[in-house]
């Protein structure tokens, strides 16, 4: 909990740290993503958005109670895990038409690029849904630090 209200450039300060950690959390998103192990990314995102809120909390000084509510959570775990199944579908179905196209070219099929280019798809969504998703919450910490600014 705050002790005493944040000024204005502590505030930014605050924010940009908290936009830092942001980002390296998605990398780590978008890497397990890109890994074929089932159901990985789904454990990691679930494990990083867990993260990016208590270390957002702790970086402004706020009570988790105070930042969020239960409904919240609820939509955030359902936001995350439909981000992990979104992003092993969309490279799914991105190596299906490029295997169709791709079979024109069998230089593309011939050196596994096809497989490789949709996990790189799929750690990309990752990644940008990640960093939305935590962003967000990042956004709701300085909303409620600004709301407390004298």
């Amino acid at each position: 909990m705050c002790a005493q209200p944040l000024t204005e450039q502590q505030i930014e300060e605050k924010e940009q740290k908290a936009r830092e950690m942001v980002h390296q959390k998605s990398l780590y998103s978008s890497i397990a993503a890109a890994l074929p192990i089932p159901l990985l990314d789904v454990g990691t995102d679930m494990k990083l958005m867990k993260d990016i809120k208590q270390e957002a909390e702790e970086i402004f000084g706020f009570d988790h109670n105070q930042v969020n509510d239960i409904s919240d959570d609820l939509m955030n775990r359902a936001a995350v895990m439909a981000t992990s199944i979104g992003s092993e579908f969309i490279g799914s179905q991105t190596t299906k038409m490029l295997l169709k196209r791709g079979s024109k070219n069998s230089k593309l099929t011939k050196f596994g690029i096809i497989p490789l280019l949709s996990r790189v798809i799929g750690a990309a969504v990752s990644y940008k849904v990640m960093q939305k998703l935590g962003n967000d919450y990042v956004d709701k910490c300085v909303e409620m630090a600004k709301s407390q600014t004298v």
